[in-house]
C-alpha cells in the first residue's frame, strides 16, 4: 500500500496511544486537537503576514490598539495578539470545558472545566520581523495543578508538533501534500528520543553574559571545551527542538538578579517534554541557587491571578549535560 495512505492523523495517534484507562481521555483528546487546528492558520498567518487582517476579520477577532504593550512591557506586533485570540476563540468553542486558559498576552480566561492551559501564542515573536524561527507552547494541566500534557508546535521550513503524554514523545509533521484534499493536518513522523553526551551536542545560552555570576561563565567554559556548539537563535522552541534532536542545554541565567523567562508559560511545559524524554530542568536563582523541577509547587487555583509573576532563570536539555552544571 502507497505510503500516502498511512498517514496517521494526529487524533488517531492520540486515540490508538492513549489507554482507555487515561484520566478524562476523549477531553485531553478534543483539547489537543483544538490547539492543533487552531495552529494551522497560525502558520499561514506567519508566512504572509500580510494576510493577518484578512484573517481577523474572517474569525472576527479584533484589530490590536497600535502601540500596545504585553505584561512585560515589550511592544506586541499584531501577530502576537491575533495568534493569542486564534487559539482562545478554538478552545472557547471547543467541546471541552476547561478550568482556565492562560496566556502571556492576556489575563487568565477561568472556566468550571477540568484542565488548565497555559500558552505562549508566538514564542520568539521578536524574531517575525527578520524571518527567522518561532514557535508556540502548550502546557497542560489537571485540576490538582500538575502538569499531564505538553507540546510545541515549530514553524519554519516544515512545521513540526512535538507532543509528550502518557510517558512518550512524538513528533507530527503538517501535511501540506494535494493528497491532503486542501485540509491540512498533522500526521505522525517519529518517536522522539534525545541524545545524552557529556561532550559534543549544543549550547543555547541567552541572556547578557556580562551579567552572569562566576559559576555560569565557567560553566559556559567547561561546555566550549568539551565541544557543545553555539546555536542560540532568541526562539525558545527553536533552540529547543535543536536540543532534542542533537542534545545539549538551553539556558537563561538571571542578570541582575531579574528573569525574562515565564515558568508557566515556557519552562514547564518543555521541561515536561525534556524529562519525558530522560533530560532535566534546573531552576537557577539568586547566588545560582538551585531548584529541581520536583520542588516546583503545582499550578493551584489561588496561583492562576498571579501565573505572571513566575518568571525565572533556568537550565534545561539533555541530563549529562545539565549535571555539568551542578558540578
Amino acid at each position: 500500500m502507497s505510503k500516502i495512505y498511512e498517514k496517521i492523523k494526529l487524533s488517531r495517534w492520540l486515540d490508538k496511544k492513549l489507554p482507555n484507562y487515561f484520566p478524562n481521555r476523549s477531553d485531553i483528546i478534543d483539547i489537543i486537537d483544538k490547539i492543533a487546528e487552531a495552529t494551522i492558520p497560525i502558520r499561514g498567518l506567519l508566512e504572509k503576514g500580510i494576510t493577518s487582517r484578512e484573517i481577523g476579520y474572517r474569525m472576527d477577532i479584533a484589530e490590536p490598539k497600535q502601540g500596545s504593550k504585553n505584561l512585560y512591557d515589550e511592544e506586541q506586533i499584531h501577530e502576537d495578539i491575533l495568534t493569542h485570540s486564534i487559539i482562545l476563540k478554538a478552545l472557547e468553542e471547543g467541546e471541552t470545558d476547561f478550568l482556565f486558559i492562560a496566556s502571556e498576552e492576556a489575563e487568565p480566561v477561568i472556566g468550571n472545566g477540568k484542565f488548565g492551559i497555559t500558552t505562549d501564542p508566538v514564542d520568539g515573536s521578536s524574531n517575525v520581523a527578520v524571518n527567522r524561527t518561532v514557535g508556540t507552547i502548550v502546557g497542560i494541566f489537571d485540576e490538582q495543578g500538575v502538569i499531564i500534557a505538553a507540546m510545541y508546535i515549530l514553524y519554519g521550513i516544515f512545521t513540526n508538533l512535538v507532543l509528550a503524554i502518557n510517558g512518550q514523545v512524538a513528533e507530527f509533521i503538517l501535511d501540506t501534500s494535494p493528497y491532503s484534499m486542501t485540509f491540512y493536518h498533522y500526521v505522525f513522523h517519529e518517536k522522539k528520543t534525545m541524545p545524552d553526551n557529556d561532550t559534543g551536542g549544543i549550547r543555547c545560552m541567552g541572556g547578557n553574559s556580562r551579567f552572569w555570576s562566576d559559576k555560569c561563565r565557567n560553566y559556559e567554559r567547561l561546555l566550549i571545551e568539551r565541544d557543545f556548539k553555539d546555536r542560540y537563535s532568541g526562539s525558545f522552541v527553536g533552540d529547543f527542538h535543536a536540543i532534542v534532536n542533537y542534545g545539549g542545554i538551553y539556558s537563561y541565567f538571571l542578570q541582575n538578579n531579574k528573569a525574562k523567562i515565564r515558568l508557566y508559560y515556557e519552562w514547564l511545559p518543555l521541561a515536561f517534554i525534556a524529562r519525558t524524554l530522560g533530560g532535566e530542568f534546573l531552576i537557577v536563582g539568586e547566588n545560582d541557587e538551585i531548584k529541581m523541577i520536583e520542588d516546583v509547587s503545582p499550578l493551584k487555583k489561588e496561583l492562576i491571578q498571579n501565573i505572571h509573576a513566575d518568571i525565572c532563570g533556568g537550565l534545561l536539555g539533555s541530563k549529562k549535560a545539565v549535571d555539568l552544571f551542578l558540578k
